[in-house]
C-alpha cells in the first residue's frame, strides 16, 4: 500500500537541472513580453503565471477536483488511510486545501480561501495534496476557487461519480482544464453501487469515450470506491481492499508517477500555462493589429479626404475666379469704349461739365459691375463656408462608422483591455470635438470673418484710402478714379494751344491708366481670393488634423508596441514549443 512508496530523490540530474534552468529563462523572457501589453495583460492571468513559475521549484502538486458530493473528500480519506477531511453530501469544502507532510495533524491558514493541513501520510513526503471545493454546486465562488487554483496543478485527478458520469458541468469544467494543458486522470467513484459487471463496463465505456473525445488521447480511468478502502484499512480484510480499485490507484501513485515522471510533469506545468497565455495575448495582439490596420486605413482615408478637399477648393476655384474675371473684362472694355467716344474735340462743350462725365463713365462703365462682384465674392465665400463644414461633417461620420464598427468588432473577447477603452475615449473625443464645430457652425459669422479678411486686403492698399467699407464700394472707388482725369483733360483741351494733339494723347493715356487700374484690381482680386482660398484650406485641414492627432499618436504607438510584443511572444512560444518537446521525449 501507501508504505511502499518510494524514496525521494533529493538531488535532481543534470539534465533535469539544465532544462528547468532553461525554462526559467524562458518563463522570464515570456513575463518581459507580457509586461509590454502593460495594463492589458489581465491580472488573473498575471497571477496563475506567477504561481505556475513558483510550483517550478516546489513539491509535485496533485489536485483533486470534480463536483461536488461526487465523493473528492472521501477518495482523499482513502487514499491516506485516515479521516482528514470532512465528508458529506452537502458542500463540505469551502477553501482550498493544501495538505502536506508534517509530523503532527495540523492546520492553518495560509490566505483567505487557501488552508494547509499537515499529515504524517507517507503519501505528502512526495506529493502535495490538494483538495478543491466541489464545482456545480449553489456557491459560485466556490468553483471559483477551483478554476483558479488548476493552473499551478501538475497533475489533476478528476473525481467523477458512478451514479452520474461525465455530466455536462463536468465537461463544461474540463474544458476549462485542458485549456492550460494540464494532464487529467479520472477516477469513477462509488463503483460499488453498480452490482453488475455490465454496468461497470457501461459508465467505463461512457466515461472513456466521452474523456477521449475532450482530450484527444484515452485517458487513465481508475474506477475506485472510496467507502470500500476505508473499510478495508479499518478491518484489514484484503477482498474488501481488492474491491475497492485503490490497489491500483496506489500502483499508479507509487511506481508509473515516479520521480522521473513527476519531475517531467512538474517541468511541463508552467510551461504549458506559458505557451497558453503566450497563444492567448499572440492572438490578442493579432486582433488589436486587425483593428489599429483598420484605424491606420481609416486615418489614411481621412489624409485622402483632405488632401481631395485640398485639390477640389483649388480646382472649383480657378472657375469661380474666371467669373470674376470677366465681369472685370467687360467692364474694362466698356471703359475703352467710353474714352474712345466720349474724349473727342466735338465733344469738348459736353467734357467741361465733369459732374455729367463723371456720372455718365459710372453709369456706362462700373454700372452694377461693383454689385456682382461683391455677390459673386460672397458665393466664393459661401462655397468656401460650406466645404470647410463638409469637411467636419466627413469627420463626424467617419468617426461615428468607427464607433459602429467597434461594437461590432468585439475583437478582445473576455480580455481586459485599457487598449480599447483608450481607443474608444480618442474616438469619442474627435467625435465630440467634430459634433461641437458641426453643432455650432454659424454660416453667416464664418462668412462675415471670411468677407472681412477679404475686404481687408483692398481696404489696406494705396488703391484705396477708405476704412471698412463694402468691396463693392471700395471697387467702385478704384475704377471711377479713372474717371477724375477726364476733367483734366478737358481743362488742358480747352486752354492749351494745339488741342488736337493734347486730347487723343490725354484719351490714350487715361485709357491706359484705367487699364492698369482694372489689371491691379484684377491682380489682387485673384491674389487677395487665392490667399483666402490657400488660409481656409490649411485652417480647416490644421483643425481636423488637430482634432485626430492624439488618435493619430495613439494608432502609431500601439502598432510599435504591439508589433514587438506580439514577435517576442512568438519566438518565445516557438522556444516554449521546442522546450516541450524536449520534456515530453525524456
Amino acid at each position: 500500500m501507501i508504505g511502499r512508496l518510494l524514496r525521494r530523490r533529493s538531488i535532481l540530474s543534470d539534465r533535469e537541472q539544465e532544462l528547468r534552468a532553461r525554462e526559467g529563462e524562458l518563463l522570464d523572457r515570456l513575463a518581459a513580453a507580457l509586461e509590454r501589453f502593460g495594463t492589458d495583460v489581465a491580472a488573473t492571468d498575471l497571477q496563475r503565471f506567477r504561481e505556475a513559475r513558483e510550483q517550478l521549484s516546489g513539491l509535485f502538486l496533485l489536485v483533486i477536483a470534480g463536483e461536488f458530493n461526487s465523493g473528492k473528500s472521501s477518495f482523499i480519506n482513502a487514499l491516506l488511510g485516515e479521516r482528514v477531511l470532512p465528508e458529506g453530501v452537502t458542500p463540505t469544502t469551502d477553501r482550498i486545501n493544501l495538505l502536506r507532510h508534517g509530523p503532527t495533524v495540523s492546520e492553518q491558514p495560509l490566505e483567505t480561501f487557501l488552508l494547509e493541513r499537515t499529515h504524517p501520510a507517507e503519501l505528502l513526503r512526495e506529493i502535495t495534496v490538494v483538495d478543491t471545493p466541489g464545482t456545480n454546486a449553489i456557491i459560485r465562488r466556490h468553483e471559483e476557487l477551483t478554476r483558479d487554483f488548476v493552473p499551478r496543478s501538475d497533475l489533476v485527478l478528476f473525481v467523477t461519480s458512478a451514479d452520474r458520469p461525465f455530466t455536462e458541468s463536468e465537461r463544461t469544467f474540463l474544458e476549462q482544464i485542458r485549456e492550460w494543458g494540464k494532464k487529467i486522470v479520472f477516477v469513477i467513484n462509488k463503483i460499488d453501487i453498480l452490482t453488475q459487471p455490465a454496468e461497470r463496463e457501461q459508465v467505463l465505456s461512457y466515461v472513456a469515450e466521452n474523456a477521449t473525445a475532450l482530450l484527444g488521447e484515452e485517458p487513465r480511468i481508475f474506477p475506485v470506491s472510496a467507502r470500500l478502502a476505508m473499510e478495508a484499512r479499518a478491518s484489514g480484510v484484503s477482498e474488501q481492499w481488492e474491491r475497492s480499485g485503490f490497489d491500483a490507484v496506489e500502483e499508479y501513485l507509487l511506481h508509473t508517477l515516479d520521480q522521473q515522471e513527476r519531475v517531467r510533469l512538474k517541468l511541463l506545468n508552467p510551461l504549458n500555462v506559458g505557451l497558453r497565455l503566450a497563444g492567448r495575448y499572440k492572438e490578442a495582439a493579432f486582433e488589436r493589429l486587425k483593428v489599429l490596420a483598420q484605424d491606420v486605413e481609416a486615418l489614411q482615408n481621412i489624409d485622402g479626404q483632405l488632401a481631395l478637399f485640398h485639390q477640389g477648393m483649388l480646382r472649383d476655384f480657378e472657375p469661380r475666379l474666371s467669373r470674376l474675371e470677366l465681369l472685370l473684362a467687360e467692364m474694362e472694355q466698356r471703359g475703352v469704349r467710353f474714352f474712345e467716344e466720349t474724349i473727342r474735340l466735338g465733344r469738348i462743350r459736353s467734357l467741361l461739365d465733369s459732374e455729367a462725365v463723371k456720372r455718365s463713365f459710372e453709369r456706362e462703365v462700373i454700372a452694377d459691375t461693383p454689385q456682382q462682384i461683391e455677390a459673386e465674392v460672397g458665393r466664393i465665400i459661401d462655397w468656401i463656408v460650406e466645404r470647410n463644414l463638409q469637411v467636419w461633417q466627413d469627420v463626424n461620420r467617419f468617426v461615428d462608422r468607427r464607433r459602429l464598427a467597434e461594437h461590432q468588432e468585439e475583437m478582445l473577447g473576455e480580455v481586459p483591455t485599457s487598449f480599447g477603452y483608450n481607443r474608444q475615449a480618442l474616438l469619442d473625443s474627435i467625435g465630440q470635438v467634430s459634433r461641437e464645430v458641426v453643432g455650432g457652425y454659424d454660416r453667416e459669422a464664418e462668412a462675415r470673418a471670411i468677407a472681412n479678411d477679404v475686404q481687408g486686403t483692398f481696404a489696406t492698399t494705396a488703391l484705396a484710402e477708405a476704412g471698412a467699407i463694402g468691396l463693392g464700394t471700395l471697387v467702385a472707388t478704384v475704377v471711377t478714379g479713372a474717371a477724375a482725369d477726364v476733367t483734366g483733360i478737358l481743362l488742358a483741351a480747352a486752354l492749351a494751344v494745339g488741342g488736337f494733339y493734347v486730347i487723343p494723347r490725354k484719351r490714350r493715356q487715361a485709357t491706359r491708366d484705367f487699364q492698369r487700374r482694372v489689371a491691379e484690381l484684377r491682380t489682387r482680386l485673384r491674389d487677395g481670393l487665392t490667399r483666402q482660398v490657400h488660409h481656409e484650406i490649411a485652417q480647416s485641414t490644421g483643425r481636423v488634423n488637430e482634432a485626430i492627432a492624439p488618435y493619430r499618436r495613439f494608432v502609431q504607438s500601439q502598432q510599435q508596441r504591439i508589433n514587438e510584443a506580439r514577435g517576442e511572444l512568438v519566438a518565445t512560444e516557438d522556444a516554449l514549443v521546442r522546450l516541450r518537446g524536449e520534456i515530453e521525449r525524456r
